[in-house]
């Protein structure tokens, strides 16, 4: 298995330059940015209980796994058509 270290990925110069002239960053800077800002699944999965056991608790009394998932695809729907389908 290859480590970051020796991995490459080929960046357009257009590119590169932009980023640099836009950001004042290196492709690596904002790679490992983003690597930082990353959440873990876990981080995810304890993101989304405690979310849904908030809303449970205080607005939709009830509210199970399903209720929660549906949720979850209408917002997905209208962030992608601006409306529920």
């Amino acid at each position: 298995m290859l480590g970051l270290a020796d991995m490459s990925i080929r960046i357009p110069v257009e590119v590169r330059d932009h980023l640099a002239a836009a950001r004042g960053t290196t492709i690596g800077q904002l790679v490992a940015a983003l690597a930082r800002r990353a959440r873990t699944q876990e981080q995810i999965r304890e993101s989304y209980e405690h979310d849904r056991d908030y809303l449970a608790g205080h607005l939709v009394p009830g509210l199970s796994d399903v209720d929660a998932e549906c949720g979850l695809a209408i917002l997905a729907d209208i962030k992608r058509s601006g409306k529920a389908t």
